[in-house]
């Protein structure tokens, strides 16, 4: 489990964070952390962090080397179970016993398709994602004596006549026989069990889209059994990521899926690995797994994230999307999750405690929750009071407007709202307000003493006592609301 992200200095828009601790946050990541990010503030940046970490590849963090820093790249990872650091080396990252899996928007291009062509790379790292060391070891196994019945074949087709170039064939083509007969037996259930596994979580997300294949270019080379593309069927039609040829019978991904469906694709590729693979014992680190999708796919995604969440030593979810991390926070509640927020101040991007939900309080929650902190710990400041004072009108406005919301307009404000109240009658529903009339007056006119400039009012210092019993004041007329 990560319990601190210690520095990163020079990768990206993080070119000399040090976290040194905070009155808000003392740096300790929790099982559950949702990291919200704004664009182009370094989410990507520490999305690559970690899977440079998960695969040990410092390749990843060359790529993302600050523009213009001449010093190395740094970072330092505190893990909860080893003493000491996790630091970037030049070549690798020093020990640490942490199994991560990484969704990103590369896991798109780097084992489906990039854009909406599968090329040879696309296709062999998909056979590697599936079939792991084992499978490395049979396409091993294979590839010389596949190599060896290529050359022999094309030296026959030359000279058809030669005995001994046929019985040189047979004899090849009967040594690679038991191996690819090996090897489809050891890759068949695999297929089968990602066929059966992307369709459920595509069942979820799409009622359009299932997975029917694995395929590979049919020809003579054995070779081409290893690189391997999906094949689906859209509204039915059969459907590849290639370059388009109109003369085809197969669809085209191109014009046949959109970006979300794509993503779509990805994550449910993903979610089967996971299911496959089990997350009891690995970090899951999501990087706007909502990419490219429509509304319609967000409840969807939140249930199978906060499953996973669940379920997961740690979980890492990073989105510049500030309603899908809310909506993700709610859900996870019970997990008691860490909302994060990288900043820039202008030299560095850096990791902070963030208050989500004070993002989506209306005006009127915002300035109730000025004078809820008033009221709980006070505000010697000038500033600070003179902000609760800013806050008491508006928040009584707020408060009669919702629960009158028939009567007032909102673009009225309190002076209008009392005459409103002063000349309704017995019929009215404002009518029972006129008990608190003088309240409302009383606060209006303490409010405009210090909102309208009249003379020196403005360096006038507010009294900390008659502050307090002003917002008293305020806590007893809204009761009576």
């Amino acid at each position: 489990m990560i319990e601190k992200i210690i520095e990163i200095s020079n990768i990206g828009h993080f070119v000399n964070f040090v976290f040194n601790g905070s009155q808000s946050w003392n740096g300790q990541l929790k099982k559950v952390n949702t990291i919200y990010a704004p664009n182009g503030s370094g989410k990507t940046t520490l999305s690559t962090i970690l899977k440079s970490l998960s695969i040990n590849n410092t390749d990843l963090i060359k790529f993302k080397r600050t523009f213009g820093a001449s010093a190395l790249p740094v970072a330092k990872i505190k893990q909860s179970s080893v003493s000491g650091l996790i630091c970037l080396g030049p070549d690798r990252w020093t020990a640490n016993d942490m199994k991560i899996e990484v969704f990103d928007v590369n896991y798109i291009e780097d084992y489906l398709f990039a854009g909406s062509l599968a090329g040879k790379q696309n296709k062999t790292n998909l056979f590697k994602l599936l079939f792991g060391e084992r499978g490395a070891q049979l396409k091993n196994a294979i590839k010389p004596k596949a190599n060896k019945l290529d050359r022999l074949a094309k030296s026959h087709s030359r000279d058809r006549r030669n005995e001994q170039l046929r019985a040189q064939l047979e004899l090849a083509g009967q040594e690679l026989a038991p191996l690819l007969q090996e090897f489809d037996e050891f890759t068949d259930p695999i297929y089968q069990q990602h066929i059966e596994l992307v369709n459920k979580y595509l069942s979820k997300f799409t009622s359009y889209i299932r997975l029917t294949e694995f395929s590979h270019l049919q020809n003579s080379s054995a070779f081409e059994r290893f690189r391997i593309f999906p094949v689906f069927e859209v509204y039915g039609e059969k459907v590849i990521f290639a370059t388009p040829n109109i003369n085809s019978n197969i669809g085209n991904a191109r014009y046949s899926m959109s970006e979300g469906d794509k993503s779509t694709i990805a994550l449910c590729f993903f979610l089967a690995r996971l299911e496959i693979l089990g997350v009891q014992d690995k970090i899951i680190v999501f990087d706007d797994p909502l990419s490219s999708f429509d509304y319609s796919r967000r409840t969807s995604t939140i249930f199978q994230l906060a499953k996973i969440a669940t379920n997961a030593v740690q979980f890492i979810l990073l989105t510049h999307d500030l309603g899908f991390a809310a909506d993700f926070i709610d859900k996870c509640a019970f997990l008691d999750p860490t909302t994060l927020k990288i900043t820039n101040d202008g030299t560095t991007s850096r990791l902070a405690w963030f208050d989500i939900n004070a993002e989506f309080l209306t005006p009127t929650q915002k300035d109730l929750e000025v004078i809820r902190t008033f009221l709980h710990s006070g505000d010697s400041s000038e500033a600070g009071k003179r902000e609760v004072i800013r806050c008491i009108r508006p928040a009584l406005e707020g408060v009669l407007k919702t629960k009158y919301f028939e009567i007032i307009t909102n673009n009225i404000w309190l002076g209008e709202i009392i005459e409103l109240i002063r000349s309704s009658q017995p019929s009215s529903r404002l009518y029972k307000l006129k008990r608190i009339a003088d309240n409302l007056i009383e606060l209006n006119d303490y409010t405009k003493t210090f909102h309208h400039s009249s003379g020196d009012n403005r360096q006038m210092m507010v009294d900390s006592a008659e502050l307090a019993r002003y917002v008293q004041l305020l806590m007893r007329t809204i009761d009576e609301i």
